[in-house]
């Protein structure tokens, strides 16, 4: 089986993100640190929308959250993909044994953090809720916006998981 990491990119082109980003466990970790607060601006705009929306102040918020995770999730996310040597963007018929156990509980763990990230949401919707109130009001943007939050959350955390846990390589034996 071929190695799964990129191919060097063409004479006089520059790699983007470069591998020193996520050469090392350390940088991969900042990394992932890095994507997981991108991803949490997300949540913030959900946050803002269920205490401000509908307001003015609540979307321009948003949109403004929104537009750095973006930028920042595009920059993050490539170099999550560089990082992860390909183990979260297997095929199921392409990875070995070793690959495919490994790529299974990457999968699993992440199904994991996001149960928990859920619990934490739902914890937090109902910490925030009168206590003489039967009724729970949510503004329909907050509702959008947290939708979209926990789609990419779910997306993203495979890439996360997997940053976060690769060892760095082995050396190469110069005999």
């Amino acid at each position: 089986m071929s190695d799964p990491t990129p191919a060097p990119p063409k004479a006089g082109r520059r790699a983007w993100p470069p591998p020193s980003w996520y050469a090392t466990r350390r940088r991969r970790r900042i990394l992932a640190c890095a994507g997981a607060g991108s991803t949490g601006m997300l949540w913030i705009g959900a946050i803002v929308c269920f205490y401000l929306a509908p307001s003015l102040t609540a979307m321009w918020i948003t949109f403004a959250l929104v537009g750095a995770f973006v930028v920042l999730y595009v920059v993050f996310f490539s170099a999550l993909v560089g990082a992860d040597r390909g183990m979260v963007g297997f095929l199921e018929r392409s990875p070995d044994e070793r690959q495919a156990r490994e790529r299974q509980k990457i999968q699993a763990d992440a199904h994991r953090g996001t149960l928990w990230v859920l619990v934490a949401v739902f914890v937090l919707v109902m910490s925030s809720v009168g206590r003489d109130s039967n009724t729970v009001l949510i503004p329909t943007a907050a509702i959008a916006v947290f939708l979209v939050a926990l789609i990419l959350t779910h997306l993203i955390m495979p890439s996360l998981v997997a940053a976060w846990r690769m060892p760095d390589p082995l050396p190469d034996d110069e005999d």
